[in-house]
């Protein structure tokens, strides 16, 4: 970002921006917090004697139809690095608290089978066939799912203006409070399967920013890894003896071309997409891969065109508790409630209003945020 252009966004002339760098006059603590949010770096870091060393990315961080790239878009490394700094003022928030931050559990051998990779992670989520018949719609599913991995100490937030074609999902495997970032741009479910698409990775103690495209060019060992993350998504959401006990599924064969009520309706009982459920269909044997490859082409031109469609408008206290998740949202409110911050800070850690924390309170009590 230019002089002129960070001058402008914090209404000040680029002369005296100059003098802030030069440290020929100082900034105003509530002027060092507007620089700090504008560069997206915590308030520490202005009274460091040197440039601090850019922490190495994700590193199988690829594109959702062409070969991976070196570098990323100035919208998609602000995200990551806003998801940072809300991780550090969550872990803040604990210090003055004098609270222990959730103690991270969830882990995995990396040679793990997939299924049993699957079916640790789901019980350590608690989500059961019954949860999901409760649901009603794609995005209690979406809120559900999220739920449970937000209780787990998983930092889950989301992205918006980031095109999918650059970005799915992102983990940052930081210990405790580890993150999952999602992109806005997705559909519910396929925001449910990226969710724990990336739950798999924290697992293995690994970070990722990566697409869950299964013909995207890459190394052997990170196809292998993006392979196995998306079986172990695919195991949790739709576990194998449940799977197996549908009648539908019993009387199929490989050479078994699911109509689209069929899959609609297996889609309903797993609350998963129906590409997930066709592929967990063809590793069981009950379709062909070339009816796989056929229908996934379809269900992926049905995807883009749902997204030139767009949506409607996100109420605003969604939209915040959308792009900090529920954990930091309740963490930071109580913990203003019980004055050990001030509304100032809250208001800069939320990047919200305080005039909206009425119904951001409710929403914190249930209601559906997905």
């Amino acid at each position: 970002m230019d002089g002129v252009t960070a001058a402008q966004k914090l209404n000040q002339t680029v002369d005296r921006l100059a003098e802030w760098e030069s440290g020929a006059r100082v900034p105003t603590l509530n002027q060092l917090r507007d620089l700090a949010n504008l560069y997206k770096r915590s308030i520490g870091v202005f009274f460091l004697r040197e440039r601090p060393k850019v922490p190495r990315r994700p590193v199988d961080y690829r594109q959702l139809e062409v070969s991976a790239r070196s570098t990323m878009t100035p919208a998609l490394a602000n995200g990551i690095r806003e998801a940072e700094a809300k991780r550090e003022a969550a872990l803040d928030i604990y210090v003055q608290l004098e609270e222990a931050p959730p103690e991270w559990n969830l882990k995995i051998p990396q040679n793990a089978p997939a299924d049993e990779a699957a079916a640790f992670i789901l019980g350590q989520l608690g989500i059961t066939m019954r949860d999901r018949a409760a649901w009603s719609s794609q995005y209690e599913a979406l809120s559900g799912w999220r739920a449970a991995v937000e209780a787990l100490g998983v930092i889950v937030v989301q992205l918006s203006r980031v095109p999918l074609e650059e970005m799915r999902g992102c983990a940052l495997a930081m210990f405790p409070l580890p993150v999952i970032v999602l992109n806005s741009a997705d559909s519910p479910l396929g925001r449910v399967f990226t969710l724990l698409h990336e739950l798999t990775h924290l697992a293995r103690a690994e970070s990722s920013l990566c697409d869950l495209a299964e013909d995207a060019p890459r190394a052997e060992a990170d196809e292998a890894v993006e392979v196995y993350c998306n079986r172990v998504a695919g195991a949790i959401l739709i576990p194998a003896a449940e799977l197996a006990a549908r009648p539908d599924v019993q009387r199929a064969s490989a050479a078994t071309e699911w109509g689209l009520d069929d899959l609609r309706a297996i889609s309903r009982a797993f609350w998963a997409s129906r590409e997930a459920i066709l592929r967990r269909l063809l590793d069981s044997g009950k379709t062909s891969r070339n009816y796989y490859r056929v229908m996934r082409e379809r269900f992926q031109q049905e995807y883009a065109a749902q997204r030139a469609q767009g949506g409607g408008p996100v109420p605003y206290h969604r939209l915040v508790l959308l792009s900090n998740g529920k954990l930091l949202t309740k963490l930071a409110v109580n913990a203003y409630k019980s004055q050990t911050i001030t509304g100032t800070e809250l208001s800069r850690i939320l990047n919200a209003k305080l005039d909206h924390l009425p119904r951001i309170n409710e929403a914190l009590a249930g209601e559906v945020i997905a």
